[in-house]
């Protein structure tokens, strides 16, 4: 099995690019010589428990044809095998919407691109977090490969989510849920502590914590984040006004965003978040839970392919 890939897709992924453009996928891995056996995703989760069953049938190396969101659950799968047994290797060829993660280390969305990598078998190590929040009034443990966050962000990612979960598509979710969630969002209370010190405590428009520096398509609510040095690049974006929000929308775009005065921001390995009322939490864009929130580094957890 150690030189056989478990390819898992998610057939949903980038509107259904998934499976339109499987096929293709799939011969390009076989002109590229590479072996594999693959799976599809069958709802959203399943990839945590195929991965986790493929581990136990003697798969080390796991490809993702997917999103972030895929990514997530794959890497969320390997990670709660609590093994850091050093043959697991990860290879994604990107077919989602946003492809933050790809966009971090220079994958593209070009499918001879990502296959030519898997054959080439240039690999690195990046970092993981393994983060606690609360789901139905129990703990919910889940493993960040690049971007979580609580607040107005946090709330964007449970309109979209909730948008696909009525079946529907497209490149433009994550505006309308944008939309939705600014014109609905108040501040909230926060009590941010990093490393065990209190790094802020007040009303917040919305925290990010980064391995990498992409979210939602390309922003940057963390540009100095390095997916490899062991620490999270936390912003906290303090109350705001949001009529200063959408003028400075820009600087979300090209990594300006510690310009803005009520823009804070710190590197730590461990970071614990409580909000009142209770904040919605997100990891890799996905709805997880609630706050208390705690964030903890795992540094070079992962073995990927990358250029």
């Amino acid at each position: 099995m150690q030189d056989l890939w478990k390819v898992i897709v998610n057939p949903n992924a980038g509107s259904g690019r998934g499976s339109r453009e499987w096929d293709e996928i799939s011969d390009l891995l076989k002109a590229a010589g590479i072996k594999f056996s693959s799976e599809f995703s069958q709802f959203k989760y399943n990839s945590i428990d195929l991965v986790k069953k493929a581990y136990q049938e003697g798969y080390r190396k796991f490809i993702a044809v997917g999103g972030d969101g895929t990514i997530h659950e794959v890497v969320s799968g390997i990670m709660s095998l609590n093994t850091q047994d050093p043959d697991v290797l990860l290879a994604v060829i990107p077919v989602g919407t946003g492809n933050d993660w790809g966009r971090e280390w220079g994958v593209t969305t070009d499918h001879k691109q990502a296959v030519e990598l898997i054959a080439k078998g240039h690999s690195k190590i990046q970092d993981v977090a393994e983060v606690h929040s609360i789901k139905n009034g129990k703990d919910n443990t889940r493993f960040m490969v690049n971007i979580g966050g609580l607040g107005f962000d946090a709330n964007v990612c449970y309109k979209v989510d909730g948008y696909k979960d009525e079946g529907k598509t497209g490149n433009t979710l994550y505006i309308r849920g944008l939309l939705r969630a600014f014109f609905g969002y108040t501040n909230k209370r926060f009590k941010i502590d990093v490393d065990g010190e209190r790094l802020y405590e007040g009303p917040v428009f919305s925290t990010a914590f980064g391995i990498g520096k992409f979210s939602g398509g390309g922003m940057m609510q963390t540009p100095e984040a390095l997916p490899d040095d062991g620490l999270l690049e936390v912003t906290v974006i303090k109350k705001i006004p949001k009529l200063k929000v959408l003028f400075n929308i820009k600087k979300l775009f090209t990594g300006e965003i510690y310009t803005i005065k009520q823009v804070i921001h710190t590197k730590a390995r461990e970071v614990h978040v409580e909000t009142f009322p209770v904040a919605k939490v997100e990891v890799d864009g996905e709805a997880v839970g609630f706050c208390p929130v705690t964030v903890s580094m795992l540094p070079h957890a992962l073995h990927i392919i990358a250029p």
